[in-house]
């Protein structure tokens, strides 16, 4: 009977214990979930939450993307996850670093992939290919940003 009493412990010790896992890979936006979610590349390995990125920053960092058909279909939401991303990739300093996003709301996702970084005028650049895919149509825009004074990356267009 002891061993009984004891494998039904562990059992529910078990129960509980993957009861907890499954809770922690759940956003605490629960099943609803509308917001943006980066994905980092083989750095990251996992899937988080971004903070986003203002509006007029994720403008200003997308601006020859919003150029193209595929950045004018782009939701508020889903420019402000690419700009998240695109930011997240650059930070990096490691050449084909790729950070992926998308929007469970509208469904639009893409993928920032960085080249080697270079310098000009004593100033580090580095391109980047940023790959959207919106209503299943696949768009790529290819850029470059330096780093500034502070750290901080600006696309150059």
């Amino acid at each position: 009977m002891d061993g009984e009493l004891l494998m039904n412990a562990f059992r529910l010790v078990l129960a509980v214990g993957l009861a907890a896992v499954a809770a922690g890979c759940t956003s605490s936006q629960g099943s609803g979930a509308t917001g943006p979610v980066v994905v980092g590349g083989s750095l990251f390995g996992s899937a988080f939450s971004a903070p986003s990125v203002p509006q007029s920053e994720a403008d200003r960092a997308l601006a020859d993307l919003l150029k193209t058909d595929a950045g004018q279909a782009m939701t508020d939401t889903d420019r402000r996850a690419a700009a998240t991303a695109l930011r997240g990739a650059l930070s990096v300093d490691r050449t084909g670093e790729t950070v992926e996003w998308r929007n469970r709301t509208s469904g639009a996702r893409g993928r920032v992939v960085t080249g080697p970084n270079y310098q000009v005028n004593n100033i580090v650049c580095r391109d980047y290919t940023h790959i959207i895919l919106i209503d299943e149509r696949e768009s790529s825009l290819r850029g470059a940003a330096c780093r500034g004074e502070t750290g901080t990356w600006q696309p150059i267009t």
